[in-house]
């Protein structure tokens, strides 16, 4: 059986930074904690996308009851916040981390609103990660828009960030995460040639999608427990519709 035949839909959550600032991009540890523990009490399991991703390959379909935890960015307070309350309930995550940033800062461009400048984890601290099962993917080496790339750029960007992690924990980068979701042909063309799966931002659940065009869940609409157990159960699919389809009709507008 191909993963074409997938009929088990898989919640792949989209974190960024756990803090208290409020932004767009960061949820509470308070939240996050809460979010993990209903998990938890639901008695669902959180895989790495890598291994979410090879069961589907080898049995036609994605694991029963099993969340994916992302992290885009590698922001450090998740060594503070994310890392304790995973292992505490023996979860897993996959974080994608910004190569030439790593042990630095989030500056390669304007921090939403509200963020301001963090830390990103450091090699160090990503070893530790590695250690307690996570899995560490490639975020590019500098985090720009892939469809304003050329050919040159988008290897050095995709094939060098995985390089980048390889050379450090001397194993292959099976995953990748498109900076801000965007992706041209070409790119997505690459990251079928380097990694085993590669994560969009659209927002749904995952079921028979090409493994290098994953969509996800952002945590951003995710801000009640209830809400987590609907997403995960499929009782939210229509409403991720809806919110897809607004969000077309913004760029649309935005764009005009």
């Amino acid at each position: 059986m191909t993963a074409l035949h997938a009929k088990t839909k898989l919640a792949i959550l989209m974190y960024h930074s756990i803090d208290d600032s409020g932004s767009v991009v960061s949820v509470s540890p308070h939240l996050f904690r809460q979010q993990m523990k209903c998990l938890f009490a639901m008695g669902w399991q959180a895989q790495r996308l890598c291994d979410a991703v090879e069961y589907r390959r080898a049995n036609g379909q994605y694991p029963d009851r099993t969340v994916v935890i992302t992290f885009d960015d590698g922001f450090a307070n998740l060594y503070e916040h994310a890392l304790p309350t995973l292992t505490e309930l023996d979860f897993v995550a996959t974080v994608f981390v910004v190569t030439d940033h790593i042990g630095e800062n989030n500056n390669w461009a304007s921090p939403p609103p509200g963020l301001g400048v963090q830390r990103l984890l450091s090699w160090s601290q990503l070893k530790e990660l590695r250690k307690a099962g996570w899995e560490i993917g490639a975020h590019s080496r500098t985090h720009p828009d892939l469809r304003q790339c050329d050919q040159v750029a988008l290897e050095s960007e995709i094939i060098g960030s995985a390089k980048d992690v390889e050379d450090y924990f001397g194993e292959p980068v099976r995953s990748f995460a498109y900076p801000y979701g965007y992706h041209s042909l070409t790119a997505s063309e690459i990251t079928v040639c380097t990694f085993q799966a590669a994560c969009t931002t659209l927002l749904r659940r995952t079921c028979n999608e090409p493994a290098h065009l994953l969509p996800r869940v952002d945590a951003y609409y995710v801000r009640t427990l209830d809400d987590m157990r609907s997403l995960v159960t499929g009782k939210w699919d229509y409403y991720l519709t809806w919110r897809r389809w607004a969000r077309h009709v913004r760029a649309g507008l935005s764009s005009s």
